[in-house]
C-alpha cells in the first residue's frame, strides 16, 4: 500500500506495518493519494474492487441477521437494567426520534458511496509503471480501477466503512487481533490449509479499516 499526497509518492508499507502487519501482505500494491479536492484510491487489483465495491451492500445490513443489524441501532438502556417508566418514555423516545434519524444519515451516506463507486475508472499499467517494468512483465495484466472521491463525501465514506466494520464483527468476529495474528502466520507457514472464505472476510474488514486510517489521518484530520 502507497501514500500520495499532491503527486509525492511516499512508500506506505513500513508505517502501516506497525499499525496491523496483515495491510501489507493484503494490499501491496493499493495507493492513496490526497489532492486538494479530492482522494483515490488508486491501483486496485480485481479483488480489492470486489471487497470495496461491496461496502454500501454490508453497510445496509441486508446481509446479516435482524440481530446482528440491531448492533447500528443499540438501546439507550441496557437490557440488564430494570425499566421504571422514565426510562421507558427516554427508550420511546430514542426510537421514535433518535433512530429514524440515524437511519436516515446512514442510507443517505451508503447511497452517496454508492454513486462514487459507480465513477471508478479502469486504468493502464502505463499509469503507474516504468517503461523498463512494463517490458519485464510476464503476461496479462489484471484489470485495475482508480477511484476518485470528492473531498466532502468523506465523511459519508467513513460513516459506511464503520456501518460495514461494526456489522461484520458482529457477525463473524472479525476483529480479535489475535486471529488477524494467526492468519498472518498461518498464510506465511502454510497457506495450503487456510480457510479461503474466513480469509476474505478478514481481508474485507482490513480493507475497510485501513481506508478509515487513511481518511482520519490524511483527510479528516486539521
Amino acid at each position: 500500500m502507497v501514500l500520495s499526497r499532491n503527486h509525492d509518492i511516499l512508500q506506505a508499507s513500513t508505517f502501516y506495518r506497525d499499525v496491523n502487519p496483515l495491510w501489507v501482505l493484503f494490499f501491496p500494491l493499493m495507493r492513496f493519494q490526497l489532492l486538494s479536492d479530492s482522494w483515490t484510491l488508486d491501483v486496485l487489483t480485481p479483488t480489492e474492487w470486489d471487497l470495496v465495491s461491496e461496502l454500501p451492500e454490508i453497510a445496509s445490513g441486508e446481509l446479516f441477521s435482524e440481530k446482528t443489524k440491531e448492533r447500528l441501532y443499540p438501546s439507550p438502556i441496557s437490557p440488564e437494567v430494570l425499566v421504571d417508566e422514565e426510562m421507558a418514555t427516554q427508550a420511546e423516545d430514542w426510537d421514535e426520534y433518535v433512530r429514524p434519524d440515524l437511519e436516515d444519515s446512514f442510507s443517505q451516506a451508503r447511497e452517496r458511496v454508492g454513486s462514487d463507486l459507480e465513477n471508478a475508472t479502469l486504468i493502464e499499467p502505463s499509469e503507474f509503471l516504468s517503461p523498463e517494468q512494463l517490458e519485464e512483465w510476464k503476461g496479462d495484466f489484471p484489470q485495475l480501477r482508480r477511484l476518485t472521491v470528492p473531498i466532502d463525501h468523506t465523511d459519508s465514506w467513513y460513516s459506511a466503512l464503520n456501518q460495514a466494520r461494526i456489522l461484520l464483527n458482529e457477525e463473524h468476529d472479525v476483529a480479535d487481533s489475535s486471529d488477524r495474528l494467526l492468519l498472518r502466520a498461518e498464510m506465511e507457514n502454510d497457506p495450503a490449509e487456510l480457510d479461503h472464505d474466513r480469509i476474505m472476510l478478514l481481508a474485507q474488514y482490513e480493507l475497510f479499516s485501513a481506508i478509515q486510517m487513511m481518511l482520519i489521518e490524511n483527510v479528516m484530520s486539521p
